[in-house]
């Protein structure tokens, strides 16, 4: 229900005494409020001027027994939800104020601030104290020098670092949280693909182009020239004792559906390794796993993108680091990371 009957004026926390307070004419909300108490407590606020109860009060009836009985009546007719989970959020500054529940004894079907009134005078002992709205009143104006400027510093000041902390605390907390996900993470064999060979277009020196910045007419130095060039990518399949033809077949048919999108776009080589050496012929491997002849291959071909179909057999001989303009991803088969992926600076990813 949106209720909208007096105009809204702000006073600091300090000076009310209360986060809300109405005089039936203006209604004034304490500035320290953020939006969700600022929210319940102007709709609280508006009930108290829409119902009237500075004219509904019953003869010669007790003050705080009929403040107790309109709270009520804005808690079970105007709250929602949302209000109610303002009010009981943690630190929050409404914390204390009277929801629908707040009189465990009290029949749920009494509503109106009159019915309410005669259940607490047959009933006081079942009346709890909590935080009340001050109604029917204006706001003190010399509140403020009840406290002294040190003091209203040092209640800020405590209540900003407190803010400050939570907000810290959660922060960090998520951030922790997303960098051990990040850590986990296996990046998926297509994704890595298209961040290797995003760049499509090279720059060649060529004499078709000769450089205009020689001011020697004798010297004519090569220029560059830019043209679309299909990125290199070569298949690394391993062949050694310890791996099968069985157990790349779920991988190469993978990666085959991977690179048939890029179709005339990149230009692949697949290479075979095992036994001491590479070759462009699957010759059904066996013997040991040579993972040095990779890099002396990829010294020779610069190939934009390699990708190596392989376990976790470690890494005997010395393997040399390759060109940076080269990208290294592995397959893992039948293991989570290769020990080549780390020796090669590349990165393992999912088939």
């Amino acid at each position: 229900m949106k209720l909208i009957c007096a105009p809204v004026i702000r006073k600091p926390l300090e000076v009310m005494g209360v986060a809300g307070m109405t005089d039936f004419v203006r209604i004034y909300i304490a500035t320290e409020l953020n939006k969700d108490e600022y929210r319940t407590t102007l709709r609280h606020e508006q009930g108290h001027v829409w119902s009237g109860h500075n004219r509904r009060a019953p003869k010669g009836a007790d003050d705080e027994t009929w403040r107790i009985a309109c709270e009520m009546e804005i808690a079970r007719t105007i709250y929602d939800q949302a209000d109610i989970d303002n009010i009981k959020a943690p630190r929050s500054r409404l914390a204390g104020v009277y929801v629908p529940d707040s009189i465990p004894g009290m029949p749920g079907h009494i509503t109106l601030a009159e019915d309410i009134y005669e259940w607490l005078m047959e009933h006081p002992d079942d009346v709890p104290k909590m935080a009340m709205c001050v109604i029917c009143k204006a706001p003190p104006e010399g509140k403020a020098e009840e406290k002294t400027p040190e003091a209203i510093g040092s209640a800020q000041e405590a209540r900003a670092r407190l803010d400050e902390e939570e907000m810290k605390g959660k922060s960090q907390a998520a951030v922790e949280s997303a960098y051990a996900a990040l850590k986990s993470r296996t990046p998926s064999l297509s994704c890595a693909v298209d961040a290797a060979l995003r760049v499509r277009i090279e720059r060649e020196r060529t004499h078709r182009r000769p450089s205009r910045r020689s001011a020697d007419d004798s010297v004519i130095l090569a220029g560059a020239v830019s043209k679309p060039r299909p990125p290199l990518v070569e298949i690394f399949i391993d062949r050694s004792g310890s791996f099968t033809p069985q157990k790349t077949a779920k991988a190469e048919i993978k990666l085959k559906e991977i690179l048939q999108r890029y179709g005339s776009t990149i230009a692949s080589d697949v290479w075979f390794f095992g036994n001491g050496k590479l070759s462009e012929v699957d010759y059904g491997g066996g013997g040991d796993t040579p993972y040095h002849l990779i890099p002396h291959h990829l010294e020779r071909t610069k190939p934009k993108l390699a990708i190596i179909i392989t376990d976790d057999d470690p890494v005997n001989k010395c393997v040399l680091p390759i060109d940076k303009t080269t990208s290294v991803l592995c397959i893992p088969i039948e293991c989570a990371m290769t020990n080549l992926a780390r020796a090669l600076n590349g990165i393992d990813v999912k088939a």
